[in-house]
Order: C-alpha cells, then structure tokens, then sequence
C-alpha cells in the first residue's frame, strides 16, 4: 500500500520554508522544524518586529519505516527565506500579552529521484496567527494558534510543489527559562490538524513537532547552545479515505550561537537528522535575525 500512493506522498515536496519538515502528503510539512531556538517562549514588548529566516536544508536519502532507504537515486535541496511580521499589542487578555505575527514564505526547491527531476521557486503558504505572551521573572510563556493558508504554487503534475493545497491548524506552546548571566532553556511545542487535499484526495495525518535549546550566555551578548527538534506523526495519512499506514518522524541536533545588541539579534545554527522514519534524512543551516523598529 505504501508503495502504491509513494508518488502522492512524494509528489510535491514544500509547502512552506521548512525544508526540513518531510511527513505527510508530498513528503512535506508547514512547521518551520528548528527555526526557533533562544527565547522561543519569551514575547518582545508592544511594538513591531521584523523577523528573516533563512534555510537550506539538503538530504541524499529518503528512509522508510526501517531505517533503509525507499526511493532510489533521491535528492534535494531547498533554500527558503522567511519575513515574519510580528505586532506586539498593549491589550491584555486571560493576563498575556496580545499579539499577531504573519509570515509570507519565498522557496527555492530542487528535487531530484528515480531517474526524475524538478525545480521551483516562488511564494510559499501564507500563515498567519493571534498570540499570548506571560513573564514572570526568569519564566516566559506563549500560546498561539497558528493557520497556514494554501496560497502558494500548486499543481498536482508537479514533481515539485512550493504550496500543499490544503488549510493547517495548529496549536502552540512555548516556554523559555532565561537566566540574564547564566541559562537559556528554550521550547516551541505544537500539534497540526491537516485538511484534505482536494485534488489528490489525500489526508496528512496530524503530528507533534518541538524545537529546543539549551545553551549558556558567555557575555550578556553571546550565547552557545545545543539545539534541534522532534517530530512525530500520530496519525497515518490516508488517501481516498483509506489508511495508508505512512507515519514520519525524526530528531535532529545540533550546534547553535546567538548574539544579540539593542535592538536587534542574530542566531544560526546547523541540525542533522537521526532516528528518521518515512521521510528524508539529511543536515539543515538556519540563520535567524530579529530587528526591532
């Protein structure tokens, strides 16, 4: 059965930056696995900010249930990057802080199997979200509810999409411990609720996802981390309403550094992937900037 609808779930490869977030229809995902590290649960104070990721994730191997490899002669090699617009409200509910955020993804996606190969590039899916943000000392919390909008390009013919065609929604948590001269311990947590694909009558099941980091400040400017992520799909995609039984996961690690000055912050980091199951196995650089206006 999985080999039958291999072409579905491989078919078109992004649906927004994440170049690294492969389960599901297309081998593709709209969690950002391992954007956020330092302070992922600490909300800015009111004002705007202007956030810009970078990503290239590449991987030469696409594993099965087994840990051995599915698709012959697989490659990829995507680079995103990703505005963020984030608006830090003075209104108070439930005692947070209100804010909003959108973020308009641009990918370029190479992909190449089987003796097939495909490149795109253009707009991503549109995501868009409300947030609450709680401090309390060296404790901050935050808790959204994320929608990512099928706007970017599609066609199910593709080898290679840059859009899925299908509305996600996703809780989230995050929680950061951050010690001003000492610890940074950071955590974004969330679950995605996939819809149906229209034009392929494919389900993605839905999924866990969390990035972490731990890392030490050496100067009130600088800090060193070990961060990466984990993934879990807890329901198998279907296709025609028929359980496939295809579930991916993965964990990845790797090193982080954050520098930070008045007003504006920059972090990079490089994840590899381990424990990888029906999806692609392969390395990610982020870099991260944050600019206050």
């Amino acid at each position: 059965m999985k080999i039958k609808y291999l072409s579905l779930v491989l078919g078109a490869f992004f649906g927004l930056f994440s170049a690294n977030s492969f389960a599901t229809e297309n081998g593709s995902d709209s969690f950002a696995l391992g954007a956020e590290g330092v302070m992922a649960g600490a909300l800015p104070p009111p004002g705007v900010y202007l956030l810009s990721y970078y990503q290239n994730y590449t991987a030469s191997d696409f594993v099965g249930s087994d840990g051995k490899t599915l698709i012959p002669d697989f490659d990829i090699d995507a680079k995103a990057f990703v505005p963020r617009l984030v608006w830090m409200t003075e209104q108070k509910m439930l005692g947070g802080q209100l804010g909003f955020y959108a973020a308009q993804p641009l990918v370029d996606l190479r992909l190449h199997m089987a003796g097939q190969q495909d490149h795109n590039s253009g707009l991503g899916d549109l995501i868009f979200a409300p947030m609450l943000g709680w401090h309390s000392g060296n404790h901050h919390w935050a808790a959204a509810v994320e929608t990512v909008f099928p706007t970017g390009d599609y066609d199910k013919n593709q080898l290679s999409n840059i859009g899925k065609n299908y509305y996600t929604f996703r809780p989230i948590l995050a929680y950061s411990y951050s010690d001003p001269s000492g610890w940074d311990v950071s955590t974004k947590m969330s679950y995605s609720f996939n819809t149906e694909n229209d034009d392929t009558h494919y389900q993605s099941g839905d999924y866990f996802a969390a990035d972490y980091s731990i890392g030490y400040k050496l100067n009130p400017n600088l800090l060193l981390a070990l961060e990466g992520y984990a993934f879990k799909q807890l329901t198998s995609d279907e296709a025609n309403n028929i359980d496939i039984d295809f579930k991916g996961q993965a964990l990845a690690y790797g090193p982080g550094i954050h520098y930070q000055k008045d007003g504006w912050a920059l972090e990079a980091k490089y994840l590899k992937e381990t424990e990888v199951e029906n999806r692609p196995k392969g390395d990610a650089t982020w870099l991260k900037f944050v600019w206050s206006f």
